[in-house]
């Protein structure tokens, strides 16, 4: 009933903004092609980025799957999420399935979902807090930035917390105490006390160390860079003046809108909080609306087919046997035997899989995956 709502509401706005729509439309007719496929460039690659933050972190837990097979799932993934309503969960739970029969081990597949979602938001935060200390006292969130940066700090000091816990008794005692205090006190405490945990939990499955976690940053914060280059471009691609100062608060403000799970791919939320915002940092109404239309032909019409286009062969592929064939491991309830050298007591290390118990003894050791052979791993964790 929501997204029912705000589709109308756009319609409404749309025929009362008539005009303005159609004078965009002739500036659309007027665009420079070398900043079109300097946005188009900047758009994929901001999927790719996004593909090689996955990847990296399959290659942390263990398992190798190629670029091309990620930057596929990437594509349909995001497919997934923007044009289905609850677009979200389908993707997750399709790149899950798809992680697994290249290899992942449930808890990793997971993991990998978890954290690069994780990295993604802290990136955008970031983003919006450098943004809003660069436009100064001019724009809607001047008055917000002390808060907009409290936000983006937030992982810092809960990583910083959990680093300094770990190697002090003492800061363990102190907020673990704390914890009690507020858990004994507050009912929610407790719930958000269990999440915590196990999101924690979750994120030191794999520990690539600090220039690891650096480079996976990078990676996040490269996502969406291209993706606002894109934006730049477009702006450009139109002849209309770049509002410098505010370029990140529009574009991280908007991507904090379009992640509210009220219309498939943020359809009306996006047009509608970008194109205020450009107005509200100085650029003509018209002018604008054109902006956010040839962004979004860029960034989501055009990627949408070519999206499910990477569905469809991927699943044709998987279904007629071609390629990307289920791990011999993938899809079974039972695990691997265990093996001698697991390390029971050192928690997080990843180790090679021993046969599988319910598999046949001629079973194939190894899947294909494009033409490339790997081997099955499992995170070994304090609960293995």
């Amino acid at each position: 009933m929501v997204t029912v709502a705000i589709v109308a509401l756009a319609v409404v706005a749309a025929y009362e903004h008539r005009g303005e729509i159609s004078s965009a439309g002739g500036m659309l007719s007027r665009i420079r092609v070398e900043w079109l496929l300097i946005a188009i460039v900047a758009e994929l690659a901001s999927m790719v980025a996004f593909a090689r933050l996955q990847r990296w972190l399959l290659r942390a837990g263990g398992v190798h799957v190629p670029l091309v097979a990620m930057v596929e799932i990437t594509l349909a993934g995001n497919a997934l999420s923007t044009s289905l309503p609850g677009g979200a969960a389908w993707s997750a739970t399709w790149v899950f399935e798809q992680l697994r029969r290249r290899g992942a081990e449930k808890v990793l597949a997971g993991w990998v979902i978890l954290v690069a979602g994780a990295l993604s938001s802290f990136a955008v935060f970031v983003i919006l807090a450098i943004g809003a200390w660069a436009a100064g006292s001019s724009g809607p969130v001047s008055h917000l930035r002390w808060l907009v940066a409290g936000l983006a700090a937030i992982p810092v000091v809960v990583s910083v917390g959990y680093v300094a816990a770990r190697r002090s008794n003492r800061v363990r005692q102190v907020l673990s105490g704390a914890w009690g205090f507020l858990a004994r006190h507050l009912g929610p405490a407790r719930a958000l006390g269990r999440v915590v945990h196990k999101t924690v939990s979750e994120l030191g499955l794999v520990r690539p160390g600090a220039l690891g976690w650096a480079e996976a940053f990078g990676l996040a914060m490269a996502n969406w860079l291209c993706d606002c280059l894109c934006l730049l471009a477009c702006t450009e691609a139109l002849g209309v003046p770049v509002p410098w100062r505010g370029l990140l608060v529009i574009y991280g403000l908007t991507q904090v809108a379009a992640s509210l799970p009220v219309t498939p791919g943020g359809i009306g939320v996006v047009e509608g909080s970008m194109t205020a915002l450009l107005i509200a940092y100085g650029t003509p109404a018209t002018s604008a609306v054109a902006v956010v239309l040839l962004y979004r032909i860029v960034s989501f019409w055009a990627l949408a087919p070519i999206g499910w286009s990477a569905w469809g062969g991927l699943e044709i592929a998987l279904r007629g046997g071609l390629r990307h064939r289920a791990h011999p491991w993938a899809d079974h309830e039972h695990g691997p035997l265990p093996a001698p050298d697991h390390p029971a007591l050192v928690p997080d290390r990843v180790v090679h899989a021993s046969p599988c118990t319910g598999c046949p003894d001629g079973a194939e050791p190894l899947g294909v995956d494009g033409g490339e052979h790997f081997e099955s791993t499992t995170v070994v964790s304090r609960s293995t």
